[in-house]
């Protein structure tokens, strides 16, 4: 799989690939892995927003590259709008949102990046498994 996410900003690399592991957790139907997870997701709401971030920005913004057209400027603003939407739902109700952003996050994958909508935990853990390369390469850099 080709990388298809940013780089992650430096605090989130220090928070590790939990968060990808939770959704994977809920996706997977994984309930105890999930419970286990929940409390490092709901303390800090920003984490499955960043997630959300990393695997829909890339696919739904406008690229340089981009010949401007009609369909990209609604996909560009589809992306912001499902992007704010998680925003809200997790900063206003983070405990109980997690499970359903979680869920959201998988859709988006089945439906857009995996191969068969089947494939979502593989896709997922392919994502996670950049993200953890990147976070180590960032680490080696500053040591």
């Amino acid at each position: 799989m080709s990388p298809i996410v940013p780089s992650l900003p430096p605090h989130l690399v220090q928070l590790g690939p939990g968060r990808f592991d939770y959704v994977l957790a809920v996706e997977a139907g994984d309930d105890v892995t999930a419970a286990r997870l929940a409390p490092e997701v709901e303390q800090l709401p920003g984490l499955l927003p960043g997630i959300a971030e990393l695997i829909v920005f890339p696919v739904t913004a406008l690229s340089d590259d981009t010949d401007p057209c009609a369909d990209c400027f609604v996909l560009d603003e589809v992306g912001v709008i499902y992007l704010m939407a998680i925003r809200e739902w997790a900063t206003h109700s983070p405990a109980a949102a997690a499970p359903g952003i979680a869920r959201t996050i998988a859709h988006f994958v089945g439906q857009v990046l995996a191969d068969a909508p089947t494939d979502v935990v593989q896709t997922l853990q392919a994502l996670r498994d950049e993200q953890v390369e990147r976070a180590r390469a960032v680490v080696a850099l500053h040591r």
